[in-house]
């Protein structure tokens, strides 16, 4: 696989700039795409690069329990000569089981780990238990300051499906009973993502990024072609998750904001 020719694209009008291989597909150009999305295609595979503005995650959803951190009480006497005395204390609330409030870097994690379940849809499962994600640095200065965590994982996707049922008199099949016996879920899909969160805090954001690679369709496109090489087919996966991970490895290192008033609304 040749290495990819990467050009500026730019996003929301051009409130963010990044850098992406040159041949990705505008998905706006053949489909609509929710305000808050920006979607990219591979023109080969079914590989997409997802751009996410979403609001910003704190302790209550990641961790109900959590601590809303230290609080300041104010309090007034006066004393039996006139005289007026203020009283300021600052303590630092607990949550339920005692413990103090968590570290921000771990809420940040949660929070990481969050928005990549966040997007499973009924029925979906992870295929393992996610790894912590990993801290990362943007590159640009307009970023650079802001908590950015990278995580990759696999999603298996699955779909029922109830048998038809064939008339008692013949002829035309009718709909299945309410009451009739359903196929388990079959695995329609795995997908391998790779996500980076970047927090922006102050904004109310979390901007995320998803790359996804549709690894079963890899291997069902071997069983079309009659390929019964194993390792052909894991190294054409192997290569498209390295594709990906170049990607998202240059996003870190382009993202750039341009217009900051894009998350005032």
């Amino acid at each position: 696989m040749a290495a990819a020719m990467y050009g500026v694209r730019e996003l929301y009008g051009g409130a963010l700039t990044v850098e992406l291989p040159v041949e990705l597909i505008d998905s706006s150009d053949i489909r609509q795409i929710p305000d808050h999305q920006e979607v990219f295609l591979s023109p080969t595979t079914l590989t997409s690069i997802i751009f996410e503005i979403n609001n910003y995650v704190g302790p209550s959803v990641t961790d109900p329990r959590a601590s809303p951190g230290p609080t300041t009480t104010t309090s007034t006497a006066t004393l039996p000569d006139g005289t007026i005395t203020t009283t300021t204390t600052t303590a630092v609330s607990q949550t339920s089981n005692g413990t103090v409030q968590r570290p921000k870097a771990e809420l940040d994690a949660e929070a990481a780990k969050y928005h990549f379940t966040d997007v499973i849809s009924p029925l979906d499962t992870l295929a393992s238990p996610l790894p912590n994600p990993q801290p990362v640095k943007m590159v640009d200065a307009s970023l650079a300051s802001y908590p950015a965590y990278m995580l990759a994982g696999n999603i298996n996707s699955f779909e029922t499906s109830r048998p038809a049922q064939r008339s008692p008199h013949g002829g035309q099949q009718i709909a299945p009973s309410a009451f009739a016996p359903q196929q388990q879920p079959q695995l329609r899909s795995l997908v391998h993502q790779l996500a980076l969160l970047i927090r922006l805090q102050p904004y109310g954001t979390d901007l995320c990024v998803r790359i996804n690679v549709p690894v079963k369709e890899f291997i069902e496109a071997g069983q079309r072609t009659g390929s019964t090489d194993r390792g052909a087919t894991e190294a054409m996966i192997a290569q498209e998750v390295g594709y990906a991970r170049d990607i998202l490895t240059r996003v870190v290192a382009t993202l750039a904001v341009r217009d900051w008033r894009l998350f005032d609304a």
